[in-house]
């Protein structure tokens, strides 16, 4: 079954909206639960929530292809617990450099716009985390063809050399970012680990998210893929990425990786999307029918959520 509103970017953008704002707002409240906070941190994580927002309703309306994984990306229950803390609009803002440079090909002033706003995304991630340097290496695709690859090297380079110089930078301090996300377990503690909510989902809320993230990319194969060059390339940053995230928990005095969380991971996940995401047949926005099930997986975290924040 062929559903024709799932590739339009309008879709994915007001399921967002609809289903991520409540999940935000209830994750933000139960970690508030037991405390008094100051009306400058509860400002603070609502400013946190609408930047991730945002930067997400801004990825997937300028994306071209992979809206259905850049949106289970989005709504994944780590995600939203992240959204109102400092790793909310890190996580967006890495979507958003993904989104600008979907499109195959790119060309035309609307390519150059898009390369430019991609580099100050990336810069402005790598400013707050280092570890995501290897994002710049979405800069470089698509590849060009060979008789103009002169040209587009000498205008890619010197944004991917901008968009690392945060990196030389020290990381942002605390007092420029948002506060810290809600309820999250400190390095280390008890419920840490890969797990990033403040509150365990139930069995088969896990189970949903599973099929989500594993289905559309087996059953949706139509489309051209990447050439095999780039899929590499881009995995091999993303490897990079992971390995300099990674390192500093190995390398630390404890030893381990107790302290390492999933949102530490999630802002390097936009390249695999770039790297693997489908290009349209035709000029037809339809999509088939697994294309929900990222929707049919965020929903019940919209119920359940505010649910649990109110019992709190």
């Amino acid at each position: 079954m062929r559903l024709p509103v799932t590739g339009d970017g309008r879709f994915w953008a007001l399921a967002f909206l609809g289903l991520g704002l409540p999940a935000c707002l209830a994750l933000a409240w139960i970690g508030l639960t037991g405390e008094t906070p100051s009306a400058l941190a509860v400002c603070g994580r609502l400013a946190g929530i609408a930047a991730f927002l945002g930067l997400g309703l801004a990825a997937l309306a300028l994306a071209t292809r992979g809206r259905a994984a850049l949106f289970a990306l989005l709504c994944f229950p780590a995600s939203l617990a992240a959204a109102s803390g400092p790793d909310g609009p890190v996580l967006a803002l890495a979507a958003l450099a993904a989104a600008l440079l979907s499109p195959r090909p790119m060309t035309g002033r609307h390519g150059s716009a898009r390369r430019a706003g991609a580099a100050l995304a990336i810069a402005l991630v790598v400013l707050a985390r280092p570890a995501c340097a290897p994002l710049v290496g979405m800069l470089l695709v698509p590849f060009p063809p060979p008789g103009r690859r002169v040209r587009a090297w000498r205008e890619r380079l010197p944004l991917a050399a901008l968009a690392l110089l945060p990196a030389l930078l020290p990381a942002l301090p605390p007092a420029l970012l948002p506060a810290a996300s809600p309820g999250l377990p400190p390095p280390g503690a008890a419920g840490g680990g890969l797990v990033s909510l403040p509150v365990p989902l139930p069995g088969f809320l896990t189970g949903v998210w599973a099929a989500a993230l594993l289905v559309p990319p087996v059953a949706l194969r139509r489309g051209p893929l990447p050439p095999p060059a780039e899929r590499l390339w881009l995995s091999g940053c993303a490897l990079l990425g992971l390995w300099l995230a990674v390192l500093p928990q190995a390398l630390a005095p404890a030893g381990g990786l107790g302290g390492m969380q999933a949102r530490d991971l999630l802002p390097l996940a936009p390249m695999l999307i770039l790297a693997f995401a489908r290009g349209r047949i035709g000029t037809a926005a339809a999509l088939r029918w697994p294309a929900l099930l990222p929707v049919l997986a965020a929903a019940p975290d919209a119920v359940v959520l505010p649910m649990i924040a109110l019992r709190a």
